[in-house]
């Protein structure tokens, strides 16, 4: 069951993956790759609540969560697209975002992924 909710998840997380990438491009047009940047801080909070529902809280079975965690936000999040684009804003002679980009996504992402784990674990108390 493991390898199907991997399979299974992956496939839609490629798809939100794309979905709102080509979205936030339409959107906000810019240098700053905003749907990078939105899918790397959601998927940080949302590995954050897969986890407390999973392993803290038992609401979830072991191999959902691994579809999840492994197959959902690891076909959703983009950490190789992350560093591509950080490439490229240097090659572009963008340092000044280059490096607020670089430094910025991990740093929002695990504010991002401590609130996930926060906020299900205050929900799940009420």
């Amino acid at each position: 069951m493991r390898t199907l909710y991997v399979a299974v998840f992956g496939l839609a997380g490629v798809f939100a993956r794309y979905l709102l990438g080509i979205t936030a491009a339409a959107r906000w047009p810019s240098a700053w790759p905003w749907g990078t940047f939105a899918i790397n801080l959601s998927g940080s909070f949302l590995i954050g609540v897969v986890w407390v529902l999973a392993k803290e809280q038992s609401i979830i079975s072991e191999d959902l969560r691994v579809g999840l965690m492994v197959g959902l936000l690891g076909g959703y999040t983009t950490f190789s697209a992350y560093t591509l684009e950080t490439g490229r804003l240097l090659e572009d002679g963008q340092s000044l975002r280059a490096l607020l980009y670089f430094m910025l996504s991990p740093v929002l992402g695990l504010g991002c992924a401590m609130a996930g784990l926060q906020l299900t674990r205050l929900l799940l108390r009420s």
